[in-house]
């Protein structure tokens, strides 16, 4: 699972885990992982930050796939309140969704 910065500051970059449920449009790293979600469940104010940190360069959905799901446990375990990346994505996902 390795990730640039580039596409996700410019809101480009989506997770192939997530579907918006109220439209087919893919939901973005950025919207999913808001300033405020971050800093309530993480050391980070954004998720490139995280990503950056830990060392994932995501320039693509071909980048973000290729980040090891290992790799991306252990950081989001020593760095967040979550056991693993899926655990923050599912919390990410039940916040934005009870907000839109």
């Amino acid at each position: 699972m390795d990730c640039s910065m580039e596409n996700i500051n410019q809101n480009q970059y989506r997770s192939n885990d997530l579907q918006n449920p109220t439209s087919e449009e893919p939901i973005y790293l950025n919207d999913l992982f808001t300033s405020e979600f971050m800093q309530i469940y993480t050391k980070f104010d954004s998720i490139e930050k995280l990503l950056s940190s830990g060392g994932f360069e995501v320039n693509s959905e071909e980048d973000y796939d290729a980040i090891p799901d290992k790799e991306i446990d252990a950081f989001v375990l020593k760095t967040t309140n979550f056991q693993s990346w899926k655990e923050m994505i599912t919390e990410a996902a039940k916040v934005f969704t009870s907000s839109h």
